[in-house]
């Protein structure tokens, strides 16, 4: 779509709101007329017209589109136009709504190409948006704090009385508030003396709700006669700001020290004009500058942007990598479905799997064997997902095939691949690379490489079908086998429990077989729930490619996806050293006496929370809020500990807890945040979470901006102060430097 400026934007938007009549397509060949609108708030669409019973207009919250495809590039209309329900013609009006994680999806017809380009127009912009916002965001917009008004005024009177207020606390932002601090604050804005907020007020209520009680604490301690001052009136002036910042120990804002400088930050973080004018800076202007980037708890040069080296071998590098990719749901039941390769491709994933077998219309699918798992079209799913490929990363994608397709089918998945991917397909090796050393993630780039077992295409025709290239899959070795008998392109898989067995029977010369071939491990067969293995283990090992079922929301996704959050989310971590190099260092990860890395102890202060979610967005149990901080990886640095338990408070909980970790391989180390729900009679519900690696971690004050459960982001937050040390050998700390990130 073409770009646009700001005021062709506005335009745009006032347009939808104005409404437009979309025909729904469904799957089953039914059509619907229905007139959408963007709502004025600009945070979801909804459309009316259904003559059902009691129906009630449909609506679609911005901030949970996955994605807006234009033409016929989604399943539904692929089927539809097979079946001749709706024309080739009609891709020029044609438009999807993607959304819940890919799982489902509205797909439209406009009357022509111009009301269909303003639509995904519109919507693309504001879903670029809110990608792009955070709490620090929120709780500056006057049209997100209203969205809190509207939901708590039931009875559409434009105002809230004390009864829908304090509902609106409980059910909305999931406070119990006791009765005598509720009256004061609720009074102290309601001017008209009549029990009921209007939006201004409300504005207002809010307003105070959000001052910051832990941060409020901190100030004190950095100003003038601070034990004296309200949450109203303290303030900070550019002297007593540049002290904080002096022992705040960051490194983004380190070099402001001069009055211009200073305040440069206060214009831009002070929302009160009155503060401004005078240079000074109040608690709100402190919040919002402490929920900035500048404080965020990781280095934002390693999370947006690649700085490794991407020119090594590919055996040299983390790939993050799907099993089962076709599936939504359990291993035994539901369909295989090609938005499920969207889902994770768009999340980083770069190694994504394929189970076929021959389909009794001449043509592959994809399905899972023995099971009630419904198949797919292995067209469809590579049609669809050609789009998506590279538009999160730019590094190679890898396609596990697992064959089970006769010489005739084979062929057409061959014929599928070259067709719809043409020059992406990586079909004959680089004439100018060593044969015996694997390419690189940057020799690959914007290419697709097929992982497959040795019969694919056995008994082709002609050399030009045949797809292997790089990475031909055969049986797992022993180290002595291995080295004698497979070269660089020979690949294997290992399910959990032999992966464990093979890593306990011959540690060192399993990790050995990781510096020069790739290895791939997948979750147990016997996981029905599609629950993962630990790919923690995997990685000590060197283990490229361990697999997870990406559609489960255990404690095992965080972690990979805090493990490929490093290098700007590119979907490939370059190895440390040791490991690379471990036929020279001999690493063993069960050795805990070896010493190859930069041993730390890092001190971690759990301050407080914000905005904390629900874990069930249907329940109205207020949270009892706690904290579980863990390290993964290896096994000499498995630490946890957790906050005590707050009661009845998932807005604003402070804990003021301090934890300690000592860390002697923090190169391999992930840290795990875990904000749960305590209930005494099932178990904790996790509510959000953030997982990143050791290395990524910023001292001194920050915000933690967590990630629901299914990694989308949120505006809730933790604050923690982090302080990091390095030491020579575990357990002596009269060895202490400190360690600037």
């Amino acid at each position: 779509m073409a770009s646009h400026n700001d005021n062709d934007v506005t335009e745009i938007l006032q347009r939808l709101k104005s409404g437009s009549a979309l025909t729904k397509c469904k799957p089953n060949g039914k059509e619907y007329l229905r007139q959408f609108f963007l709502h004025d708030r600009e945070s979801f669409i909804s459309y009316g017209g259904s003559r059902k019973i009691f129906g009630k207009p449909q609506i679609y919250n911005i901030k949970d589109i996955d994605e807006i495809r234009i033409g016929f590039a989604a399943e539904t209309f692929d089927r539809l136009m097979k079946r001749g329900i709706v024309k080739s013609v009609d891709q020029n009006r044609a438009f999807s709504i993607i959304y819940d994680d890919h799982r489902k999806g509205e797909h439209l017809l406009a009357s022509n190409t111009a009301t269909r380009d303003l639509w995904v127009t519109g919507l693309e912009y504001l879903k670029n948006q809110n990608a792009q916002k955070s709490q620090y965001h929120f709780v500056r917009e006057k049209n997100w704090i209203l969205d809190f008004f509207h939901s708590a005024d039931k009875d559409q009177s434009n105002k809230l009385t004390k009864d829908e207020c304090r509902a609106l606390l409980e059910d909305s932002l999931n406070v119990k508030m006791p009765d005598a601090v509720f009256e004061r604050m609720f009074n102290q804005v309601d001017k008209s003396r009549q029990g009921a907020l209007n939006q201004v007020d409300f504005v207002n209520f809010f307003n105070l709700l959000t001052h910051r009680k832990d941060l409020f604490g901190i100030m004190k301690t950095f100003i003038k006669n601070g034990s004296e001052k309200t949450m109203e009136n303290i303030s900070m002036n550019r002297n007593e700001l540049y002290s904080f910042l002096e022992q705040a120990e960051n490194e983004n804002i380190k070099n402001i020290d001069n009055p211009t400088e200073l305040q440069r930050l206060i214009d831009t973080y002070e929302l009160n004009n009155e503060f401004r004018e005078k240079g000074l800076l109040s608690l709100d202007g402190f919040r919002n500058m402490l929920l900035s980037r500048s404080f965020d708890i990781i280095e934002s040069v390693y999370s947006r942007q690649v700085y490794q080296d991407m020119t090594r071998p590919l055996c040299d590098y983390y790939i993050s990598t799907s099993h089962n990719t076709y599936l939504f749901y359990s291993q035994v039941s539901g369909n295989s479905d090609p938005e499920a390769y969207n889902h994770v491709l768009l999340m980083g994933c770069r190694a994504v799997e394929f189970d076929c077998y021959d389909g009794d219309d001449g043509k592959p699918i994809v399905k899972h064997a023995f099971t009630l798992v419904k198949s797919c079209s292995f067209e469809s799913i590579i049609r669809c997902i050609e789009p998506n490929l590279f538009k999160v990363s730019p590094y190679p994608v890898i396609f596990n095939i697992e064959n089970h397709c006769s010489s005739k089918q084979q062929k057409e998945m061959a014929r599928i691949l070259k067709t719809i991917l043409g020059d992406k397909l990586i079909t004959k090796r680089f004439s100018k690379k060593d044969p015996s050393i694997l390419p690189s993630p940057e020799d690959l780039k914007y290419k697709v490489l097929i992982r497959v077992n040795i019969f694919l295409f056995k008994d082709t025709e002609s050399e030009s079908d045949e797809l292997f290239v790089y990475l031909l899959n055969v049986p797992f070795r022993e180290y002595d086998y291995a080295r004698k008998n497979y070269t660089a392109l020979n690949s294997s898989s290992l399910n959990e429990g032999d992966f464990l067995k093979s890593a306990q029977k011959d540690p060192t010369g399993f990790v050995q077989q990781t510096t020069w071939r790739i290895l791939r491990t997948y979750p147990d067969g016997l996981r029905q729930d599609s629950s993962n293995q630990n790919p923690v283990h995997a990685w000590n090992f060197g283990v490229q490619m361990a697999a997870l079922n990406y559609q489960t929301l255990d404690d095992m996704m965080p972690l990979n996806c805090g493990k490929f959050l490093d290098n700007g989310s590119c979907g490939y971590i370059l190895k440390p050293d040791y490991l690379i190099d471990a036929e020279d260092t001999e690493f063993n990860p069960w050795n805990p006496e070896m010493n190859f890395d930069d041993p730390q102890i890092l001190t971690i202060t759990i301050i407080s929370g914000q905005f904390l979610l629900r874990s069930d967005s249907k329940s109205k149990d207020i949270t009892d809020a706690y904290v579980k901080i863990s390290t993964h990886g290896l096994p000499c640095d498995e630490q946890t500990h957790q906050t005590k338990v707050i009661d009845n408070n998932g807005f604003d909980p402070i804990w003021n807890e301090k934890f300690q970790f000592h860390i002697k391989f923090p190169q391999m180390c992930l840290i795990y945040f875990a904000v749960l729900d305590y209930d005494t009679l099932s178990s904790d519900d996790r509510m959000a979470y953030f997982c990143a690696p050791i290395k990524m971690i910023q001292t001194g004050y920050r915000h933690i901006h967590l990630r629901a459960n299914n990694n989308d982001a949120t505006y809730s937050t933790l604050f923690v102060h982090i302080d990091v040390e390095k030491y020579k050998n575990v357990g002596l700390h009269d060895n202490v430097i400190r360690l600037r990130f």
